[in-house]
């Protein structure tokens, strides 16, 4: 449900507040921020979260120059949707935050053939086998 008109403005701090203080992993930083930008919205709001949650990961690695989020989105809008409204139901984010990750996946692996991404993988590899 979107919030009260008059609500927007504190919200909208308290939501960049939360992304500058934050110290999530910046993909699920970025979905979570993603997510709560767009979802109070009927429509409105998807093209600017995206470009946001964009903005964010480029900010942790310049890869994400070349996968931009509103292009792995454009590719299936109908699940992108389903996935915003799926969360919505739920209340709950992790189907949203799920749906971006696996596109962002995918399109690491479809251009896996890039020494950027190698290092990439291998780097995020390492540290996940050393925890």
């Amino acid at each position: 449900m979107a919030p009260p008109a008059n609500q927007v403005h504190r919200l909208r701090g308290v939501l960049l507040q939360w992304l500058a203080e934050g110290n999530e992993y910046p993909l699920i930083q970025s979905s979570v921020f993603h997510y709560e930008f767009v979802h109070p919205f009927a429509d409105g709001n998807g093209l600017m979260g995206r470009l946001w949650q964009t903005l964010i990961l480029i900010r942790w690695n310049p890869i994400f120059l070349n996968i931009l989020v509103e292009s792995l989105t454009y590719q299936n809008p109908k699940a992108y949707y389903d996935a915003l409204q799926a969360s919505t139901d739920r209340s709950d984010s992790a189907p949203f935050i799920e749906f971006i990750l696996q596109m962002i996946l995918d399109a690491i692996v479809a251009s896996s053939t890039s020494d950027q991404v190698k290092r990439l993988i291998q780097t995020k590899a390492l540290r996940i086998e050393l925890n």
